[in-house]
């Protein structure tokens, strides 16, 4: 408990420096994200919570490189990196931690640049997990749309599932998400 605590001081707390912060829910599930893009290279931070009303708690820190993956009028963003998750299974009562590795995409149409596809994966398995956990695994598609300069809305789908030794696997996040994006 003092580790999630601890991990939610430390996102209020970056939230005054923030390049970016992002905010989605459905009805069981709320996450919370803030990514910091370092100015002397293309490395980043991100840490984020997901709350799920059901299930349990998912908190991660992760670093990763991001950058164009291919020139033109719209290029595509591409960034790969890894992170530290901690898992709280509230209905399995059991908790651990995960180094999954994965990454992002993102592209915006020429013909429609205020619109954008994107998704990310970050896996897990066994030999990169800690505690009680076994695997970990995400998911994610959102569909964008560029409001003002700063600002997206966004309609997605997002899948958490962590597993557990002993337990049965808990999902914390299973479905259809709207959510907002504001970039400082």
């Amino acid at each position: 408990m003092r580790c999630v605590l601890s991990c939610i001081g430390l996102l209020l707390c970056a939230q005054a420096n923030a390049d970016l912060i992002d905010l989605s829910l459905n009805s069981d599930a709320l996450r919370v994200q803030y990514a910091h893009e370092f100015n002397s290279n293309a490395m980043n931070l991100d840490a984020g919570w997901l709350y799920n009303s059901d299930t349990g708690d998912v908190l991660h820190i992760g670093f990763f490189v991001a950058g164009e993956a291919s020139s033109g009028s719209n290029p595509v963003t591409a960034g790969v990196g890894a992170r530290l998750v901690y898992t709280n299974g509230e209905l399995t009562n059991q908790d651990g931690f995960a180094l999954p590795i994965g990454g992002f995409v993102r592209w915006s149409p020429r013909q429609a640049n205020r619109f954008a596809i994107d998704g990310q994966i970050y896996f897990a398995p066994k030999v990169l997990s800690l505690g009680d956990t076994e695997k970990y695994e995400e998911y994610t598609i959102r569909f964008n749309y560029n409001v003002i300069r700063a600002a997206d809305v966004y309609i997605g789908a997002r899948y958490v599932k962590g597993e557990y030794k002993n337990a049965p696997g808990a999902r914390y996040d299973t479905g259809m998400n709207i959510g907002a994006t504001v970039r400082f």
